[in-house]
């Protein structure tokens, strides 16, 4: 089941990564896994989601008018950004964000930053769809969201250009394997804000080391475990489990995963489906084993875990996946300036080590692993951050899917999980 706590219906200022039960992130879509070089480069996708609007809404967000912003060393005013849970730096006392404490004092912009991004499909349908097929502006200036939608959206129109005259730290310092991916051929669409891995997250003290992805269908742990809601993550590793590749997965492979998954919510061992919320539910004891994100363990539940709990996160044997998420921004947005400014100034390694030391996922700014040493030198070798060639080997992608095939595909995954 989707996660229901409310969310304000106007970006307000938050100061902490409090667990609000929000998700994080559906899985990278694109071609085959080959070597590092492919973990950081993201392949777009050439199909439609189920919730995308029809040609007519497409037709009228075509009235919003590209706006561009002015020289960020001009702007003032207001950035409303919509991020996912526990994915930026905070502050030792928990109460602000450092980076965007630093943003604010560099350049009088205030940031309204909220943990509004419940799940890719949720968002777009909740947040985005509505105001842009109808030619107005959404209330967010800046979104992060995965690949596959952000491929989704820039195939609407749906996404204002990322002014590269005022973003001269993101032309110099992305990363060479981010640039003209297949959805974004002229890299100003879309700046990545982050990569990641699914595997399993786990209570050591309540389950000893785990390894493999049979703990997901092991009955000892019924109703004490989580998948998550992303059908890309959950039917992925069923299809891992399974020996298939899903960068290459057929109809009836899928047909075979989805089954996979459904032995187990039929059987009660599945206690919920969550996105983010799984550290929720694993904090409080209820669940013991999740379908986790890498970088969530260690920095929204190992800091609170309570001295009976041993929160670990591991890459599964058999392979796990992998995803990447971006900063882009919505067509109309009424400070598009403020939102360019911010993303030249988490494209300087300084400020981007900032924020990877503290949230621990794969970043995609040249000379942050040079800036990340110099704040802690055990960074550098923090498989999280930089993953070994023996875990990049095991790491999978989704593969592209037809316009069709998302739509039945999230059908058929929407009616197994209850949805």
């Amino acid at each position: 089941m989707t996660d229901s706590t409310p969310r304000p219906t106007e970006p307000t200022e938050t100061a902490t990564t409090g667990r609000t039960g929000l998700t994080r992130r559906v899985f990278l879509q694109g071609s085959a896994l080959a070597g590092f070089s492919a973990f950081l480069a993201a392949c777009g996708i050439s199909g439609q989601g189920s919730t995308a609007p029809s040609a007519a809404a497409a037709t009228s967000a075509a009235s919003l008018a590209p706006t561009v912003g002015p020289s960020p060393t001009n702007l003032t005013g207001n950035l409303n950004w919509a991020n996912w849970i526990g994915y930026i730096d905070v502050s030792d006392d928990n109460k602000t964000h450092p980076t965007i404490d630093k943003f604010t004092q560099e350049t009088t912009i205030k940031v309204n930053y909220v943990e509004a991004v419940d799940d890719n499909e949720t968002f777009f349908s909740r947040d985005l769809q509505g105001p842009i097929s109808a030619g107005q502006p959404t209330q967010w200036d800046l979104v992060v969201l995965t690949d596959w939608m952000i491929a989704r959206l820039a195939r609407l129109g749906w996404l204002d250009t990322i002014e590269t005259t005022n973003t001269p730290n993101f032309v110099a310092n992305l990363a060479d394997n981010y640039k003209a991916r297949s959805f974004d051929p002229n890299t100003n669409l879309a700046a990545p804000w982050q990569s990641g891995m699914t595997g399993i997250g786990f209570d050591k003290n309540k389950t000893g080391d785990l390894t493999s992805l049979d703990v997901f269908w092991d009955a000892k742990y019924k109703g004490k475990l989580t998948y998550l809601t992303e059908m890309r993550d959950t039917v992925g590793l069923a299809a891992v489990k399974l020996g298939f590749d899903p960068a290459k997965l057929t109809q009836d492979q899928f047909d075979q995963s989805l089954a996979l998954v459904k032995t187990a919510v039929d059987a009660g061992l599945v206690r919920q489906l969550t996105g983010n919320s799984y550290v929720d539910v694993m904090a409080a004891g209820d669940a013991i084993v999740a379908m986790a994100w890498s970088g969530d363990v260690t920095g929204l539940l190992v800091p609170d875990q309570k001295p009976d709990q041993d929160f670990q996160w591991a890459l599964p044997t058999e392979g796990g996946m992998l995803w990447t998420d971006n900063m882009a921004i919505p067509k109309g947005a009424v400070n598009k300036g403020q939102a360019e400014a911010w993303i030249d100034f988490y494209y300087n390694p300084v400020n981007a080590a900032t924020v990877e030391a503290y949230i621990n996922y794969v970043c995609p700014v040249k000379g942050a692993k040079e800036e990340i040493i110099k704040l802690d030198a055990t960074l550098g070798d923090n498989p999280l951050i930089f993953p070994p060639a023996d875990w990049v080997a095991r790491l999978h992608q989704f593969r592209a899917v037809t316009a069709d095939e998302e739509k039945s595909w999230g059908e058929a995954f929407s009616k197994i999980i209850g949805l």
